[in-house]
């Protein structure tokens, strides 16, 4: 049994999925798997894995979403934790063994995630920011443990998912027992990640590592043009979990962040020229008593003032 199980789904992206594979093999932390779960790939996936042999398990299956090849890849696996890599995306060498230190210096950590920097891949360098150089404010509500180990939970991590820090599977190691709990849902082909993360909120803390071990590669074809579908099934998921999972006491604090994301929806749609999806958003939003006296104030401020004030 592997103390690691490592995931990775993929669907016609058979040159990139050989990169992720590789940059688990490079690990300096050996005590891993490798399972690849082609998701029915019509290219060359198939025939070019087959040169890791043995190193990897492999699997095909029909197309079925990238949830449900996740899903496919946990019950194919052995390791005590779960690490998902997507296969456009590179870990680097250190990764797991600095994953495995964190663990064994605490033991009962469920779910673990790390910073990480994006590469457009038709520039030549990641950008110099990383995802939490971007999104400090993990830091305001991030308790540290040591080092570079911090936990948050409960409140905290609430209003750290409702804000709209973006976690990636590929920074998640998750304890197995979680899983047994949770899957990701099939149902939902975008923003899945999302939908996971709340889920998993309901019953355990988070643990994050300040270093960046991954890098997330950006190019035309994980690049989600269909915001619209991707905004709603984000909205759709925060309404579920305030309305069947969070306590009275917390449903304004949720309603608070469903005010600004329905806000910001409005103003983007607007900016695209969605105009009847940009008012409704907006009128929406202000529906909710929690956010109605600020994003007023937004409403009928200038250009200029929204820059300097945001």
């Amino acid at each position: 049994m592997a103390f690691f199980s490592v995931v990775i789904p993929s669907y016609n992206r058979s040159g990139m999925t050989v990169d992720a594979v590789n940059s688990v093999l490079g690990q300096t932390f050996r005590d891993y798997e490798i399972i690849v779960v082609d998701d029915g790939s019509t290219d060359d996936t198939e025939e070019v894995l087959t040169e890791f042999g043995d190193l990897i398990t492999y699997h095909k299956q029909v197309n079925s979403g990238v949830a449900a090849a996740r899903n496919k890849g946990i019950a194919l696996s052995t390791g005590r934790y779960i690490c998902y890599l997507d296969s456009d995306d590179i870990w680097h060498p250190e990764k797991l063994a600095i994953y495995k230190a964190a663990i064994d210096t605490h033991p009962d950590l469920a779910f673990l995630f790390s910073d990480f920097h994006k590469h457009d891949i038709r520039l030549p360098e990641p950008y110099t920011l990383s995802n939490s150089d971007m999104f400090p404010y993990i830091y305001d509500l991030a308790k540290n443990l040591e080092g570079k180990l911090f936990t948050i939970e409960g409140e905290d991590l609430l209003r750290l998912l409702f804000k709209g820090y973006p976690l990636y599977p590929s920074t998640f190691a998750i304890r197995r027992d979680v899983h047994d709990h949770f899957r990701w849902d099939p149902g939902i082909l975008k923003s899945e990640d999302f939908n996971f993360v709340l889920k998993v909120s309901r019953k355990y803390g988070f643990s994050y590592l300040s270093q960046s071990l991954t890098t997330v590669r950006v190019h035309d074809s994980n690049k989600s043009a269909d915001f619209l579908t991707k905004n709603h099934v984000n909205l759709f998921s925060m309404k579920l979990y305030r309305d069947l999972y969070v306590k009275k006491d917390l449903r304004s604090l949720c309603n608070f962040y469903i005010s600004q994301k329905q806000f910001g929806m409005g103003k983007s749609y607007l900016r695209n020229g969605l105009m009847k999806q940009g008012l409704s958003n907006l009128v929406q939003s202000l529906l909710y008593k929690e956010n109605l006296k600020r994003l007023t104030k937004r409403i009928f401020k200038k250009p200029s003032e929204e820059g300097r004030g945001s």
